[in-house]
């Protein structure tokens, strides 16, 4: 520490805490003090609503209307809320966070260059990689785009007899013989189409790709009227869902086709779900889950997918979808990434997640402390350690200063409004446990709707408890 380092220091400074709203998505948190400034930012559009930052070791971090939302009864509100009094910007929710909702920074340095985090992983093998269109139709995460290009067919066929090369060119080629496309092996590559889109058109679904299938495309359709029976798209065909058979055509040279460009995964989206993986008719991918476990259903008595959404709508894999029959409801356990949204977003506990291990990134380097830290945050993710508090020491204690007088002044009291220190304090109090029991009050609290915060706080605490069944005071009107 250098000297001017040390003249900034302000003895017992206190770090200053606030809170700032930079879009409709995104707000940030700030904790600065002379030597460090650190902030945590919320991405409301990227998170789920899981349960992979609740081990907090301050209770900093609670779920918001998690429910009310994946059922589209809430919009635009926050699925997780983050108390930033209780908070000491540690960074652990940022290296748990799968779907980088959560984003801290040290003195502008992200957390994730300086400590382990929660993390998959993802390679590709570029010399088995056609590459084709069909890991970006299908990622449920938009998290994979395709550059491509293909050498149409109508630079790769050349004909001798110039009338047979104008009637080609007209859609009417002096050719006979059969093609046909199985769909059932077709894997929705998309190469055939970017070769010949003349003859074929493949008819793309306008939505995700739904399980179980996850199939990208509802059709494909060939015009035999304007094919020559070439035979490129059955040799350009990954899967043989493509036979050409040529009985009879004029005199032509036919080149290799060529396909060329580059897939792109964007690590901020992906959550390394292994479906991309599952489709790729090349194997040119191998993924590695974040976590493994298992996720079990329960009370299926109590289950209602025609009338609940809840589950379908907040999976971010979309790994739970509606089966139709008694089972009610399927699970494709290949690509669930254990986060425990599903399990937070139904109403009848219904869904049960367990993990049994966890897989960090690696940085360069390490210190022990640091991967304790981790470790003792992970652990109980799979199960294996209870909630800490004590990852960081927090108690202070200091031996007061005894006067032989004791000091009065007119702050002692509240002359004007007749109330002690004591009541103010008591009322502040009361007013905190009504606003953090209270996820509404906290929203009205957090935008700064100060009006209607008012109103609902008064009438909050005018409510009158009543003698339940046990004899215990309950409330009558329970925050819904």
């Amino acid at each position: 520490m250098t000297k001017a380092q040390r003249d900034r220091i302000t003895v017992g400074e206190r770090p200053k805490v606030t809170s700032e709203v930079l879009d409709d998505t995104n707000i940030r948190y700030n904790w600065k003090t002379s030597l460090l400034n650190k902030n945590l930012k919320y991405d409301l559009s990227r998170c789920v609503g899981c349960s992979l930052c609740l081990p907090c070791p301050w209770d900093a971090i609670t779920l918001g209307p998690v429910q009310e939302i994946a059922a589209g009864r809430l919009e635009e509100a926050p699925l997780i809320l983050i108390d930033e009094d209780k908070c000491t910007f540690c960074g652990l929710c940022d290296s748990a966070c799968l779907f980088n909702a959560i984003e801290a920074r040290f003195d502008d340095i992200p957390a994730d260059r300086q400590f382990l985090r929660l993390k998959g992983k993802h390679e590709l093998d570029k010399e088995k990689c056609a590459p084709c269109v069909l890991c970006a139709k299908v990622c449920p995460r938009n998290a994979i785009t395709v550059d491509l290009k293909v050498t149409p067919k109508t630079k790769l066929v050349s004909y001798k007899d110039s009338k047979a090369a104008r009637r080609v060119a007209e859609g009417k080629p002096d050719a006979k013989g059969t093609i046909a496309i199985d769909e059932d092996k077709c894997t929705w590559c998309g190469l055939c189409e970017l070769l010949c889109s003349e003859c074929v058109t493949i008819y793309w679904s306008e939505d995700k790709p739904k399980p179980p299938e996850f199939a990208p495309a509802v059709g494909i359709r060939v015009d035999k009227t304007h094919c020559d029976y070439c035979g490129l798209c059955e040799k350009i065909c990954p899967s043989d869902a493509v036979k050409v058979n040529c009985e009879s055509t004029p005199s032509r040279t036919i080149k290799d086709p060529e396909v060329e460009g580059t897939m792109t995964i964007d690590d901020g989206l992906c959550v390394d779900c292994t479906l991309c993986a599952e489709k790729c008719p090349y194997e040119a991918l191998e993924v590695t889950l974040p976590l493994t476990g298992d996720i079990e259903i329960q009370n299926l008595e109590k289950c209602d997918p025609t009338g609940c959404v809840n589950c379908f709508n907040i999976c971010p894999t979309k790994a739970i979808y509606p089966t139709g029959d008694k089972d009610k409801i399927a699970i494709n356990k290949d690509i669930c990434v254990f986060c425990g949204a599903c399990e937070n977003a139904c109403p009848e506990q219904v869904l049960k997640i367990t993990r049994d291990s966890y897989k960090l990134s690696q940085i360069e380097k390490a210190r022990d402390w640091e991967r304790a830290r981790a470790h003792m945050f992970y652990d109980h993710l799979i199960g294996l350690t209870a909630p800490r508090n004590d990852i960081y020491e927090r108690v202070i204690k200091v031996a007061p200063t005894q006067h032989e007088t004791a000091l009065q002044t007119k702050s002692d009291q509240w002359s004007e409004h007749n109330v002690s220190r004591t009541q103010a304090q008591a009322r502040i109090q009361k007013l905190q446990e009504i606003i953090r029991k209270n996820w509404r009050l906290r929203l009205l609290f957090e935008r700064g709707r100060v009006d209607p915060l008012c109103a609902a706080v008064k009438d909050e605490a005018q409510k009158k408890p009543s003698l339940g069944a046990s004899g215990k005071a309950t409330s009558k009107n329970q925050p819904r």
